[in-house]
């Protein structure tokens, strides 16, 4: 293991919300690429609100500092 704080979602949790997003796929061909351009969004949002929540958590003083 390291000793590195990390940031944001990890791969394992990446790879949990695509997996459930995928659950979601369209049956028609045509709308594939509109259902992957929403899956890259929901994925980036969700990574960025766990940056959010990393970055606010590292401004408060009550907390252990992060390496």
């Amino acid at each position: 293991m390291t000793d590195l704080a990390s940031y944001g979602l990890s791969k394992r949790q990446l790879e949990y919300e695509l997996r459930w997003l995928m659950n979601q796929a369209p049956t028609d061909p045509a709308k594939l690429a509109e259902f992957l351009g929403k899956c890259v969004i929901t994925l980036i949002d969700k990574n960025n609100a766990a940056l959010a929540r990393s970055a606010a958590d590292a401004a408060r003083p009550d907390l252990p500092e992060r390496r």
